[in-house]
């Protein structure tokens, strides 16, 4: 079967890949949260992130042909914007007074309204709550997993407006392909002889890298039939780029290869339907965060890591089920063709994520 064909099912692997590339974010953060010496595997956070653009630019170029631009452009939103705005709202009346309770500090009400609003366009501007989290390692900031979202975002109008010119689509396995390409080449530019210092471009040019590598697979996807050692070359592809250094600038081909590779693996499992993945990207670092404050930072790396996933995946799941899920059911508002009563899975494109930091995306 061709990728197209294996990924065009609820039955694959991506939920879980996109879990486990959730949970590298939440070891990657534990280094610098905890205040443990720094060491090289902190870059887990980075290839996890790295990942989650990659399934998002296969999955979101997928949706985009299949919809017209602005019922899209709703779904997109109802899939990430709803559970965001929620995990503001619980950082700044629910974990920050938590954090106010363990250290005796009190909750600065208009700080946490800023919190909310402030970062409310998806551009997190205000990273802390006003006296809360003053006298822990990673002092100031409640959720730094957030800033991928509106790259995130950025990329979703992006490509919905390339895949909008009939041209485009008609040419997709040339487009998308030469998109990449373009990136691949000026970003070493951009850091070398062109001296780019500003941040919002650095992060962009990195991820969208990873995303249009994901598109332009998506572009060829039905001519791809991926195979166990097409899978295992590419794993040991990345690794080497890796150890030498290389992988952020020229890894995104091997790392493309091998998620969607495995991603397309037959799964009949309880992943396939509940995508846990973005509640635990949105809500890891602030449970991170009280758990330092409650002392846990002593306990080591490992243990912190394994204890913030489990007191994380309740919320993720009360996220998907209260938040994530119902959300998705107002696709039908600017799509008439979608049933009100068509079962939503998570493995349906209309589950998105990063992340954004994040079944078929977010992405």
């Amino acid at each position: 079967m061709s990728l197209k064909e294996r990924l065009g099912t609820r039955h694959n692997r991506l939920n879980m890949i996109r879990l486990i590339l959730a949970s590298l974010v939440i070891l990657g953060h534990a280094w610098p949260l905890t205040g443990t010496e720094r060491t090289s595997l902190e870059f887990l956070a980075d290839v996890a992130v790295n990942g989650f653009f990659v399934l998002s630019g296969y999955l979101i170029a997928e949706s985009r042909v299949r919809t017209k631009f602005v019922p899209y452009l709703w779904r997109r939103l109802l899939r990430i914007y709803p559970a965001f705005v929620v995990s503001l709202l619980a950082v700044a009346f629910v974990f920050a007074p938590l954090a106010g309770m363990i250290d005796g500090s009190s909750l600065n009400v208009a700080s946490a309204v800023g919190f909310v609003l402030g970062n409310s366009d998806l551009k997190i501007s205000q990273w802390g709550i006003e006296g809360s989290l003053t006298n822990i390692p990673y002092a100031g900031a409640w959720n730094g997993s957030l800033w991928t979202l509106f790259y995130e975002a950025v990329a979703y109008v992006a490509i919905g407006l390339v895949l909008s010119l009939a041209v485009a689509v008609r040419h997709a396995r040339w487009v998308l392909p030469s998109l990449f390409l373009a990136v691949l080449v000026f970003r070493p530019l951009a850091l070398g002889p062109l001296d780019v210092t500003t941040n919002l471009y650095l992060n962009g040019l990195r991820l969208a890298g990873y995303f249009l590598v994901g598109a332009a697979i998506w572009a060829w996807a039905s001519k791809w039939r991926p195979t166990g050692a097409q899978v295992a070359v590419a794993g040991l592809v990345y690794t080497a780029l890796l150890a030498t250094g290389w992988a952020d600038l020229y890894g995104q081909l091997p790392l493309a290869v091998l998620l969607l590779g495995l991603g397309a693996a037959p799964s009949s499992d309880w992943t396939t339907r509940t995508d846990l993945s973005y509640g635990v990207y949105i809500y890891a670092f602030p449970v991170q965060q009280i758990l330092v404050l409650l002392g846990t930072a002593s306990w080591g790396v490992a243990a912190n890591s394994v204890l913030v996933l489990l007191l994380t995946l309740p919320l993720a799941l009360m996220s998907w089920k209260l938040v994530e899920k119902p959300a998705l059911k107002a696709k039908a508002w600017l799509d008439p063709r979608h049933r009100p009563d068509k079962r939503i899975s998570a493995a349906g494109a209309e589950t998105a994520l990063p992340t954004g930091a994040g079944a078929r995306h977010r992405a």
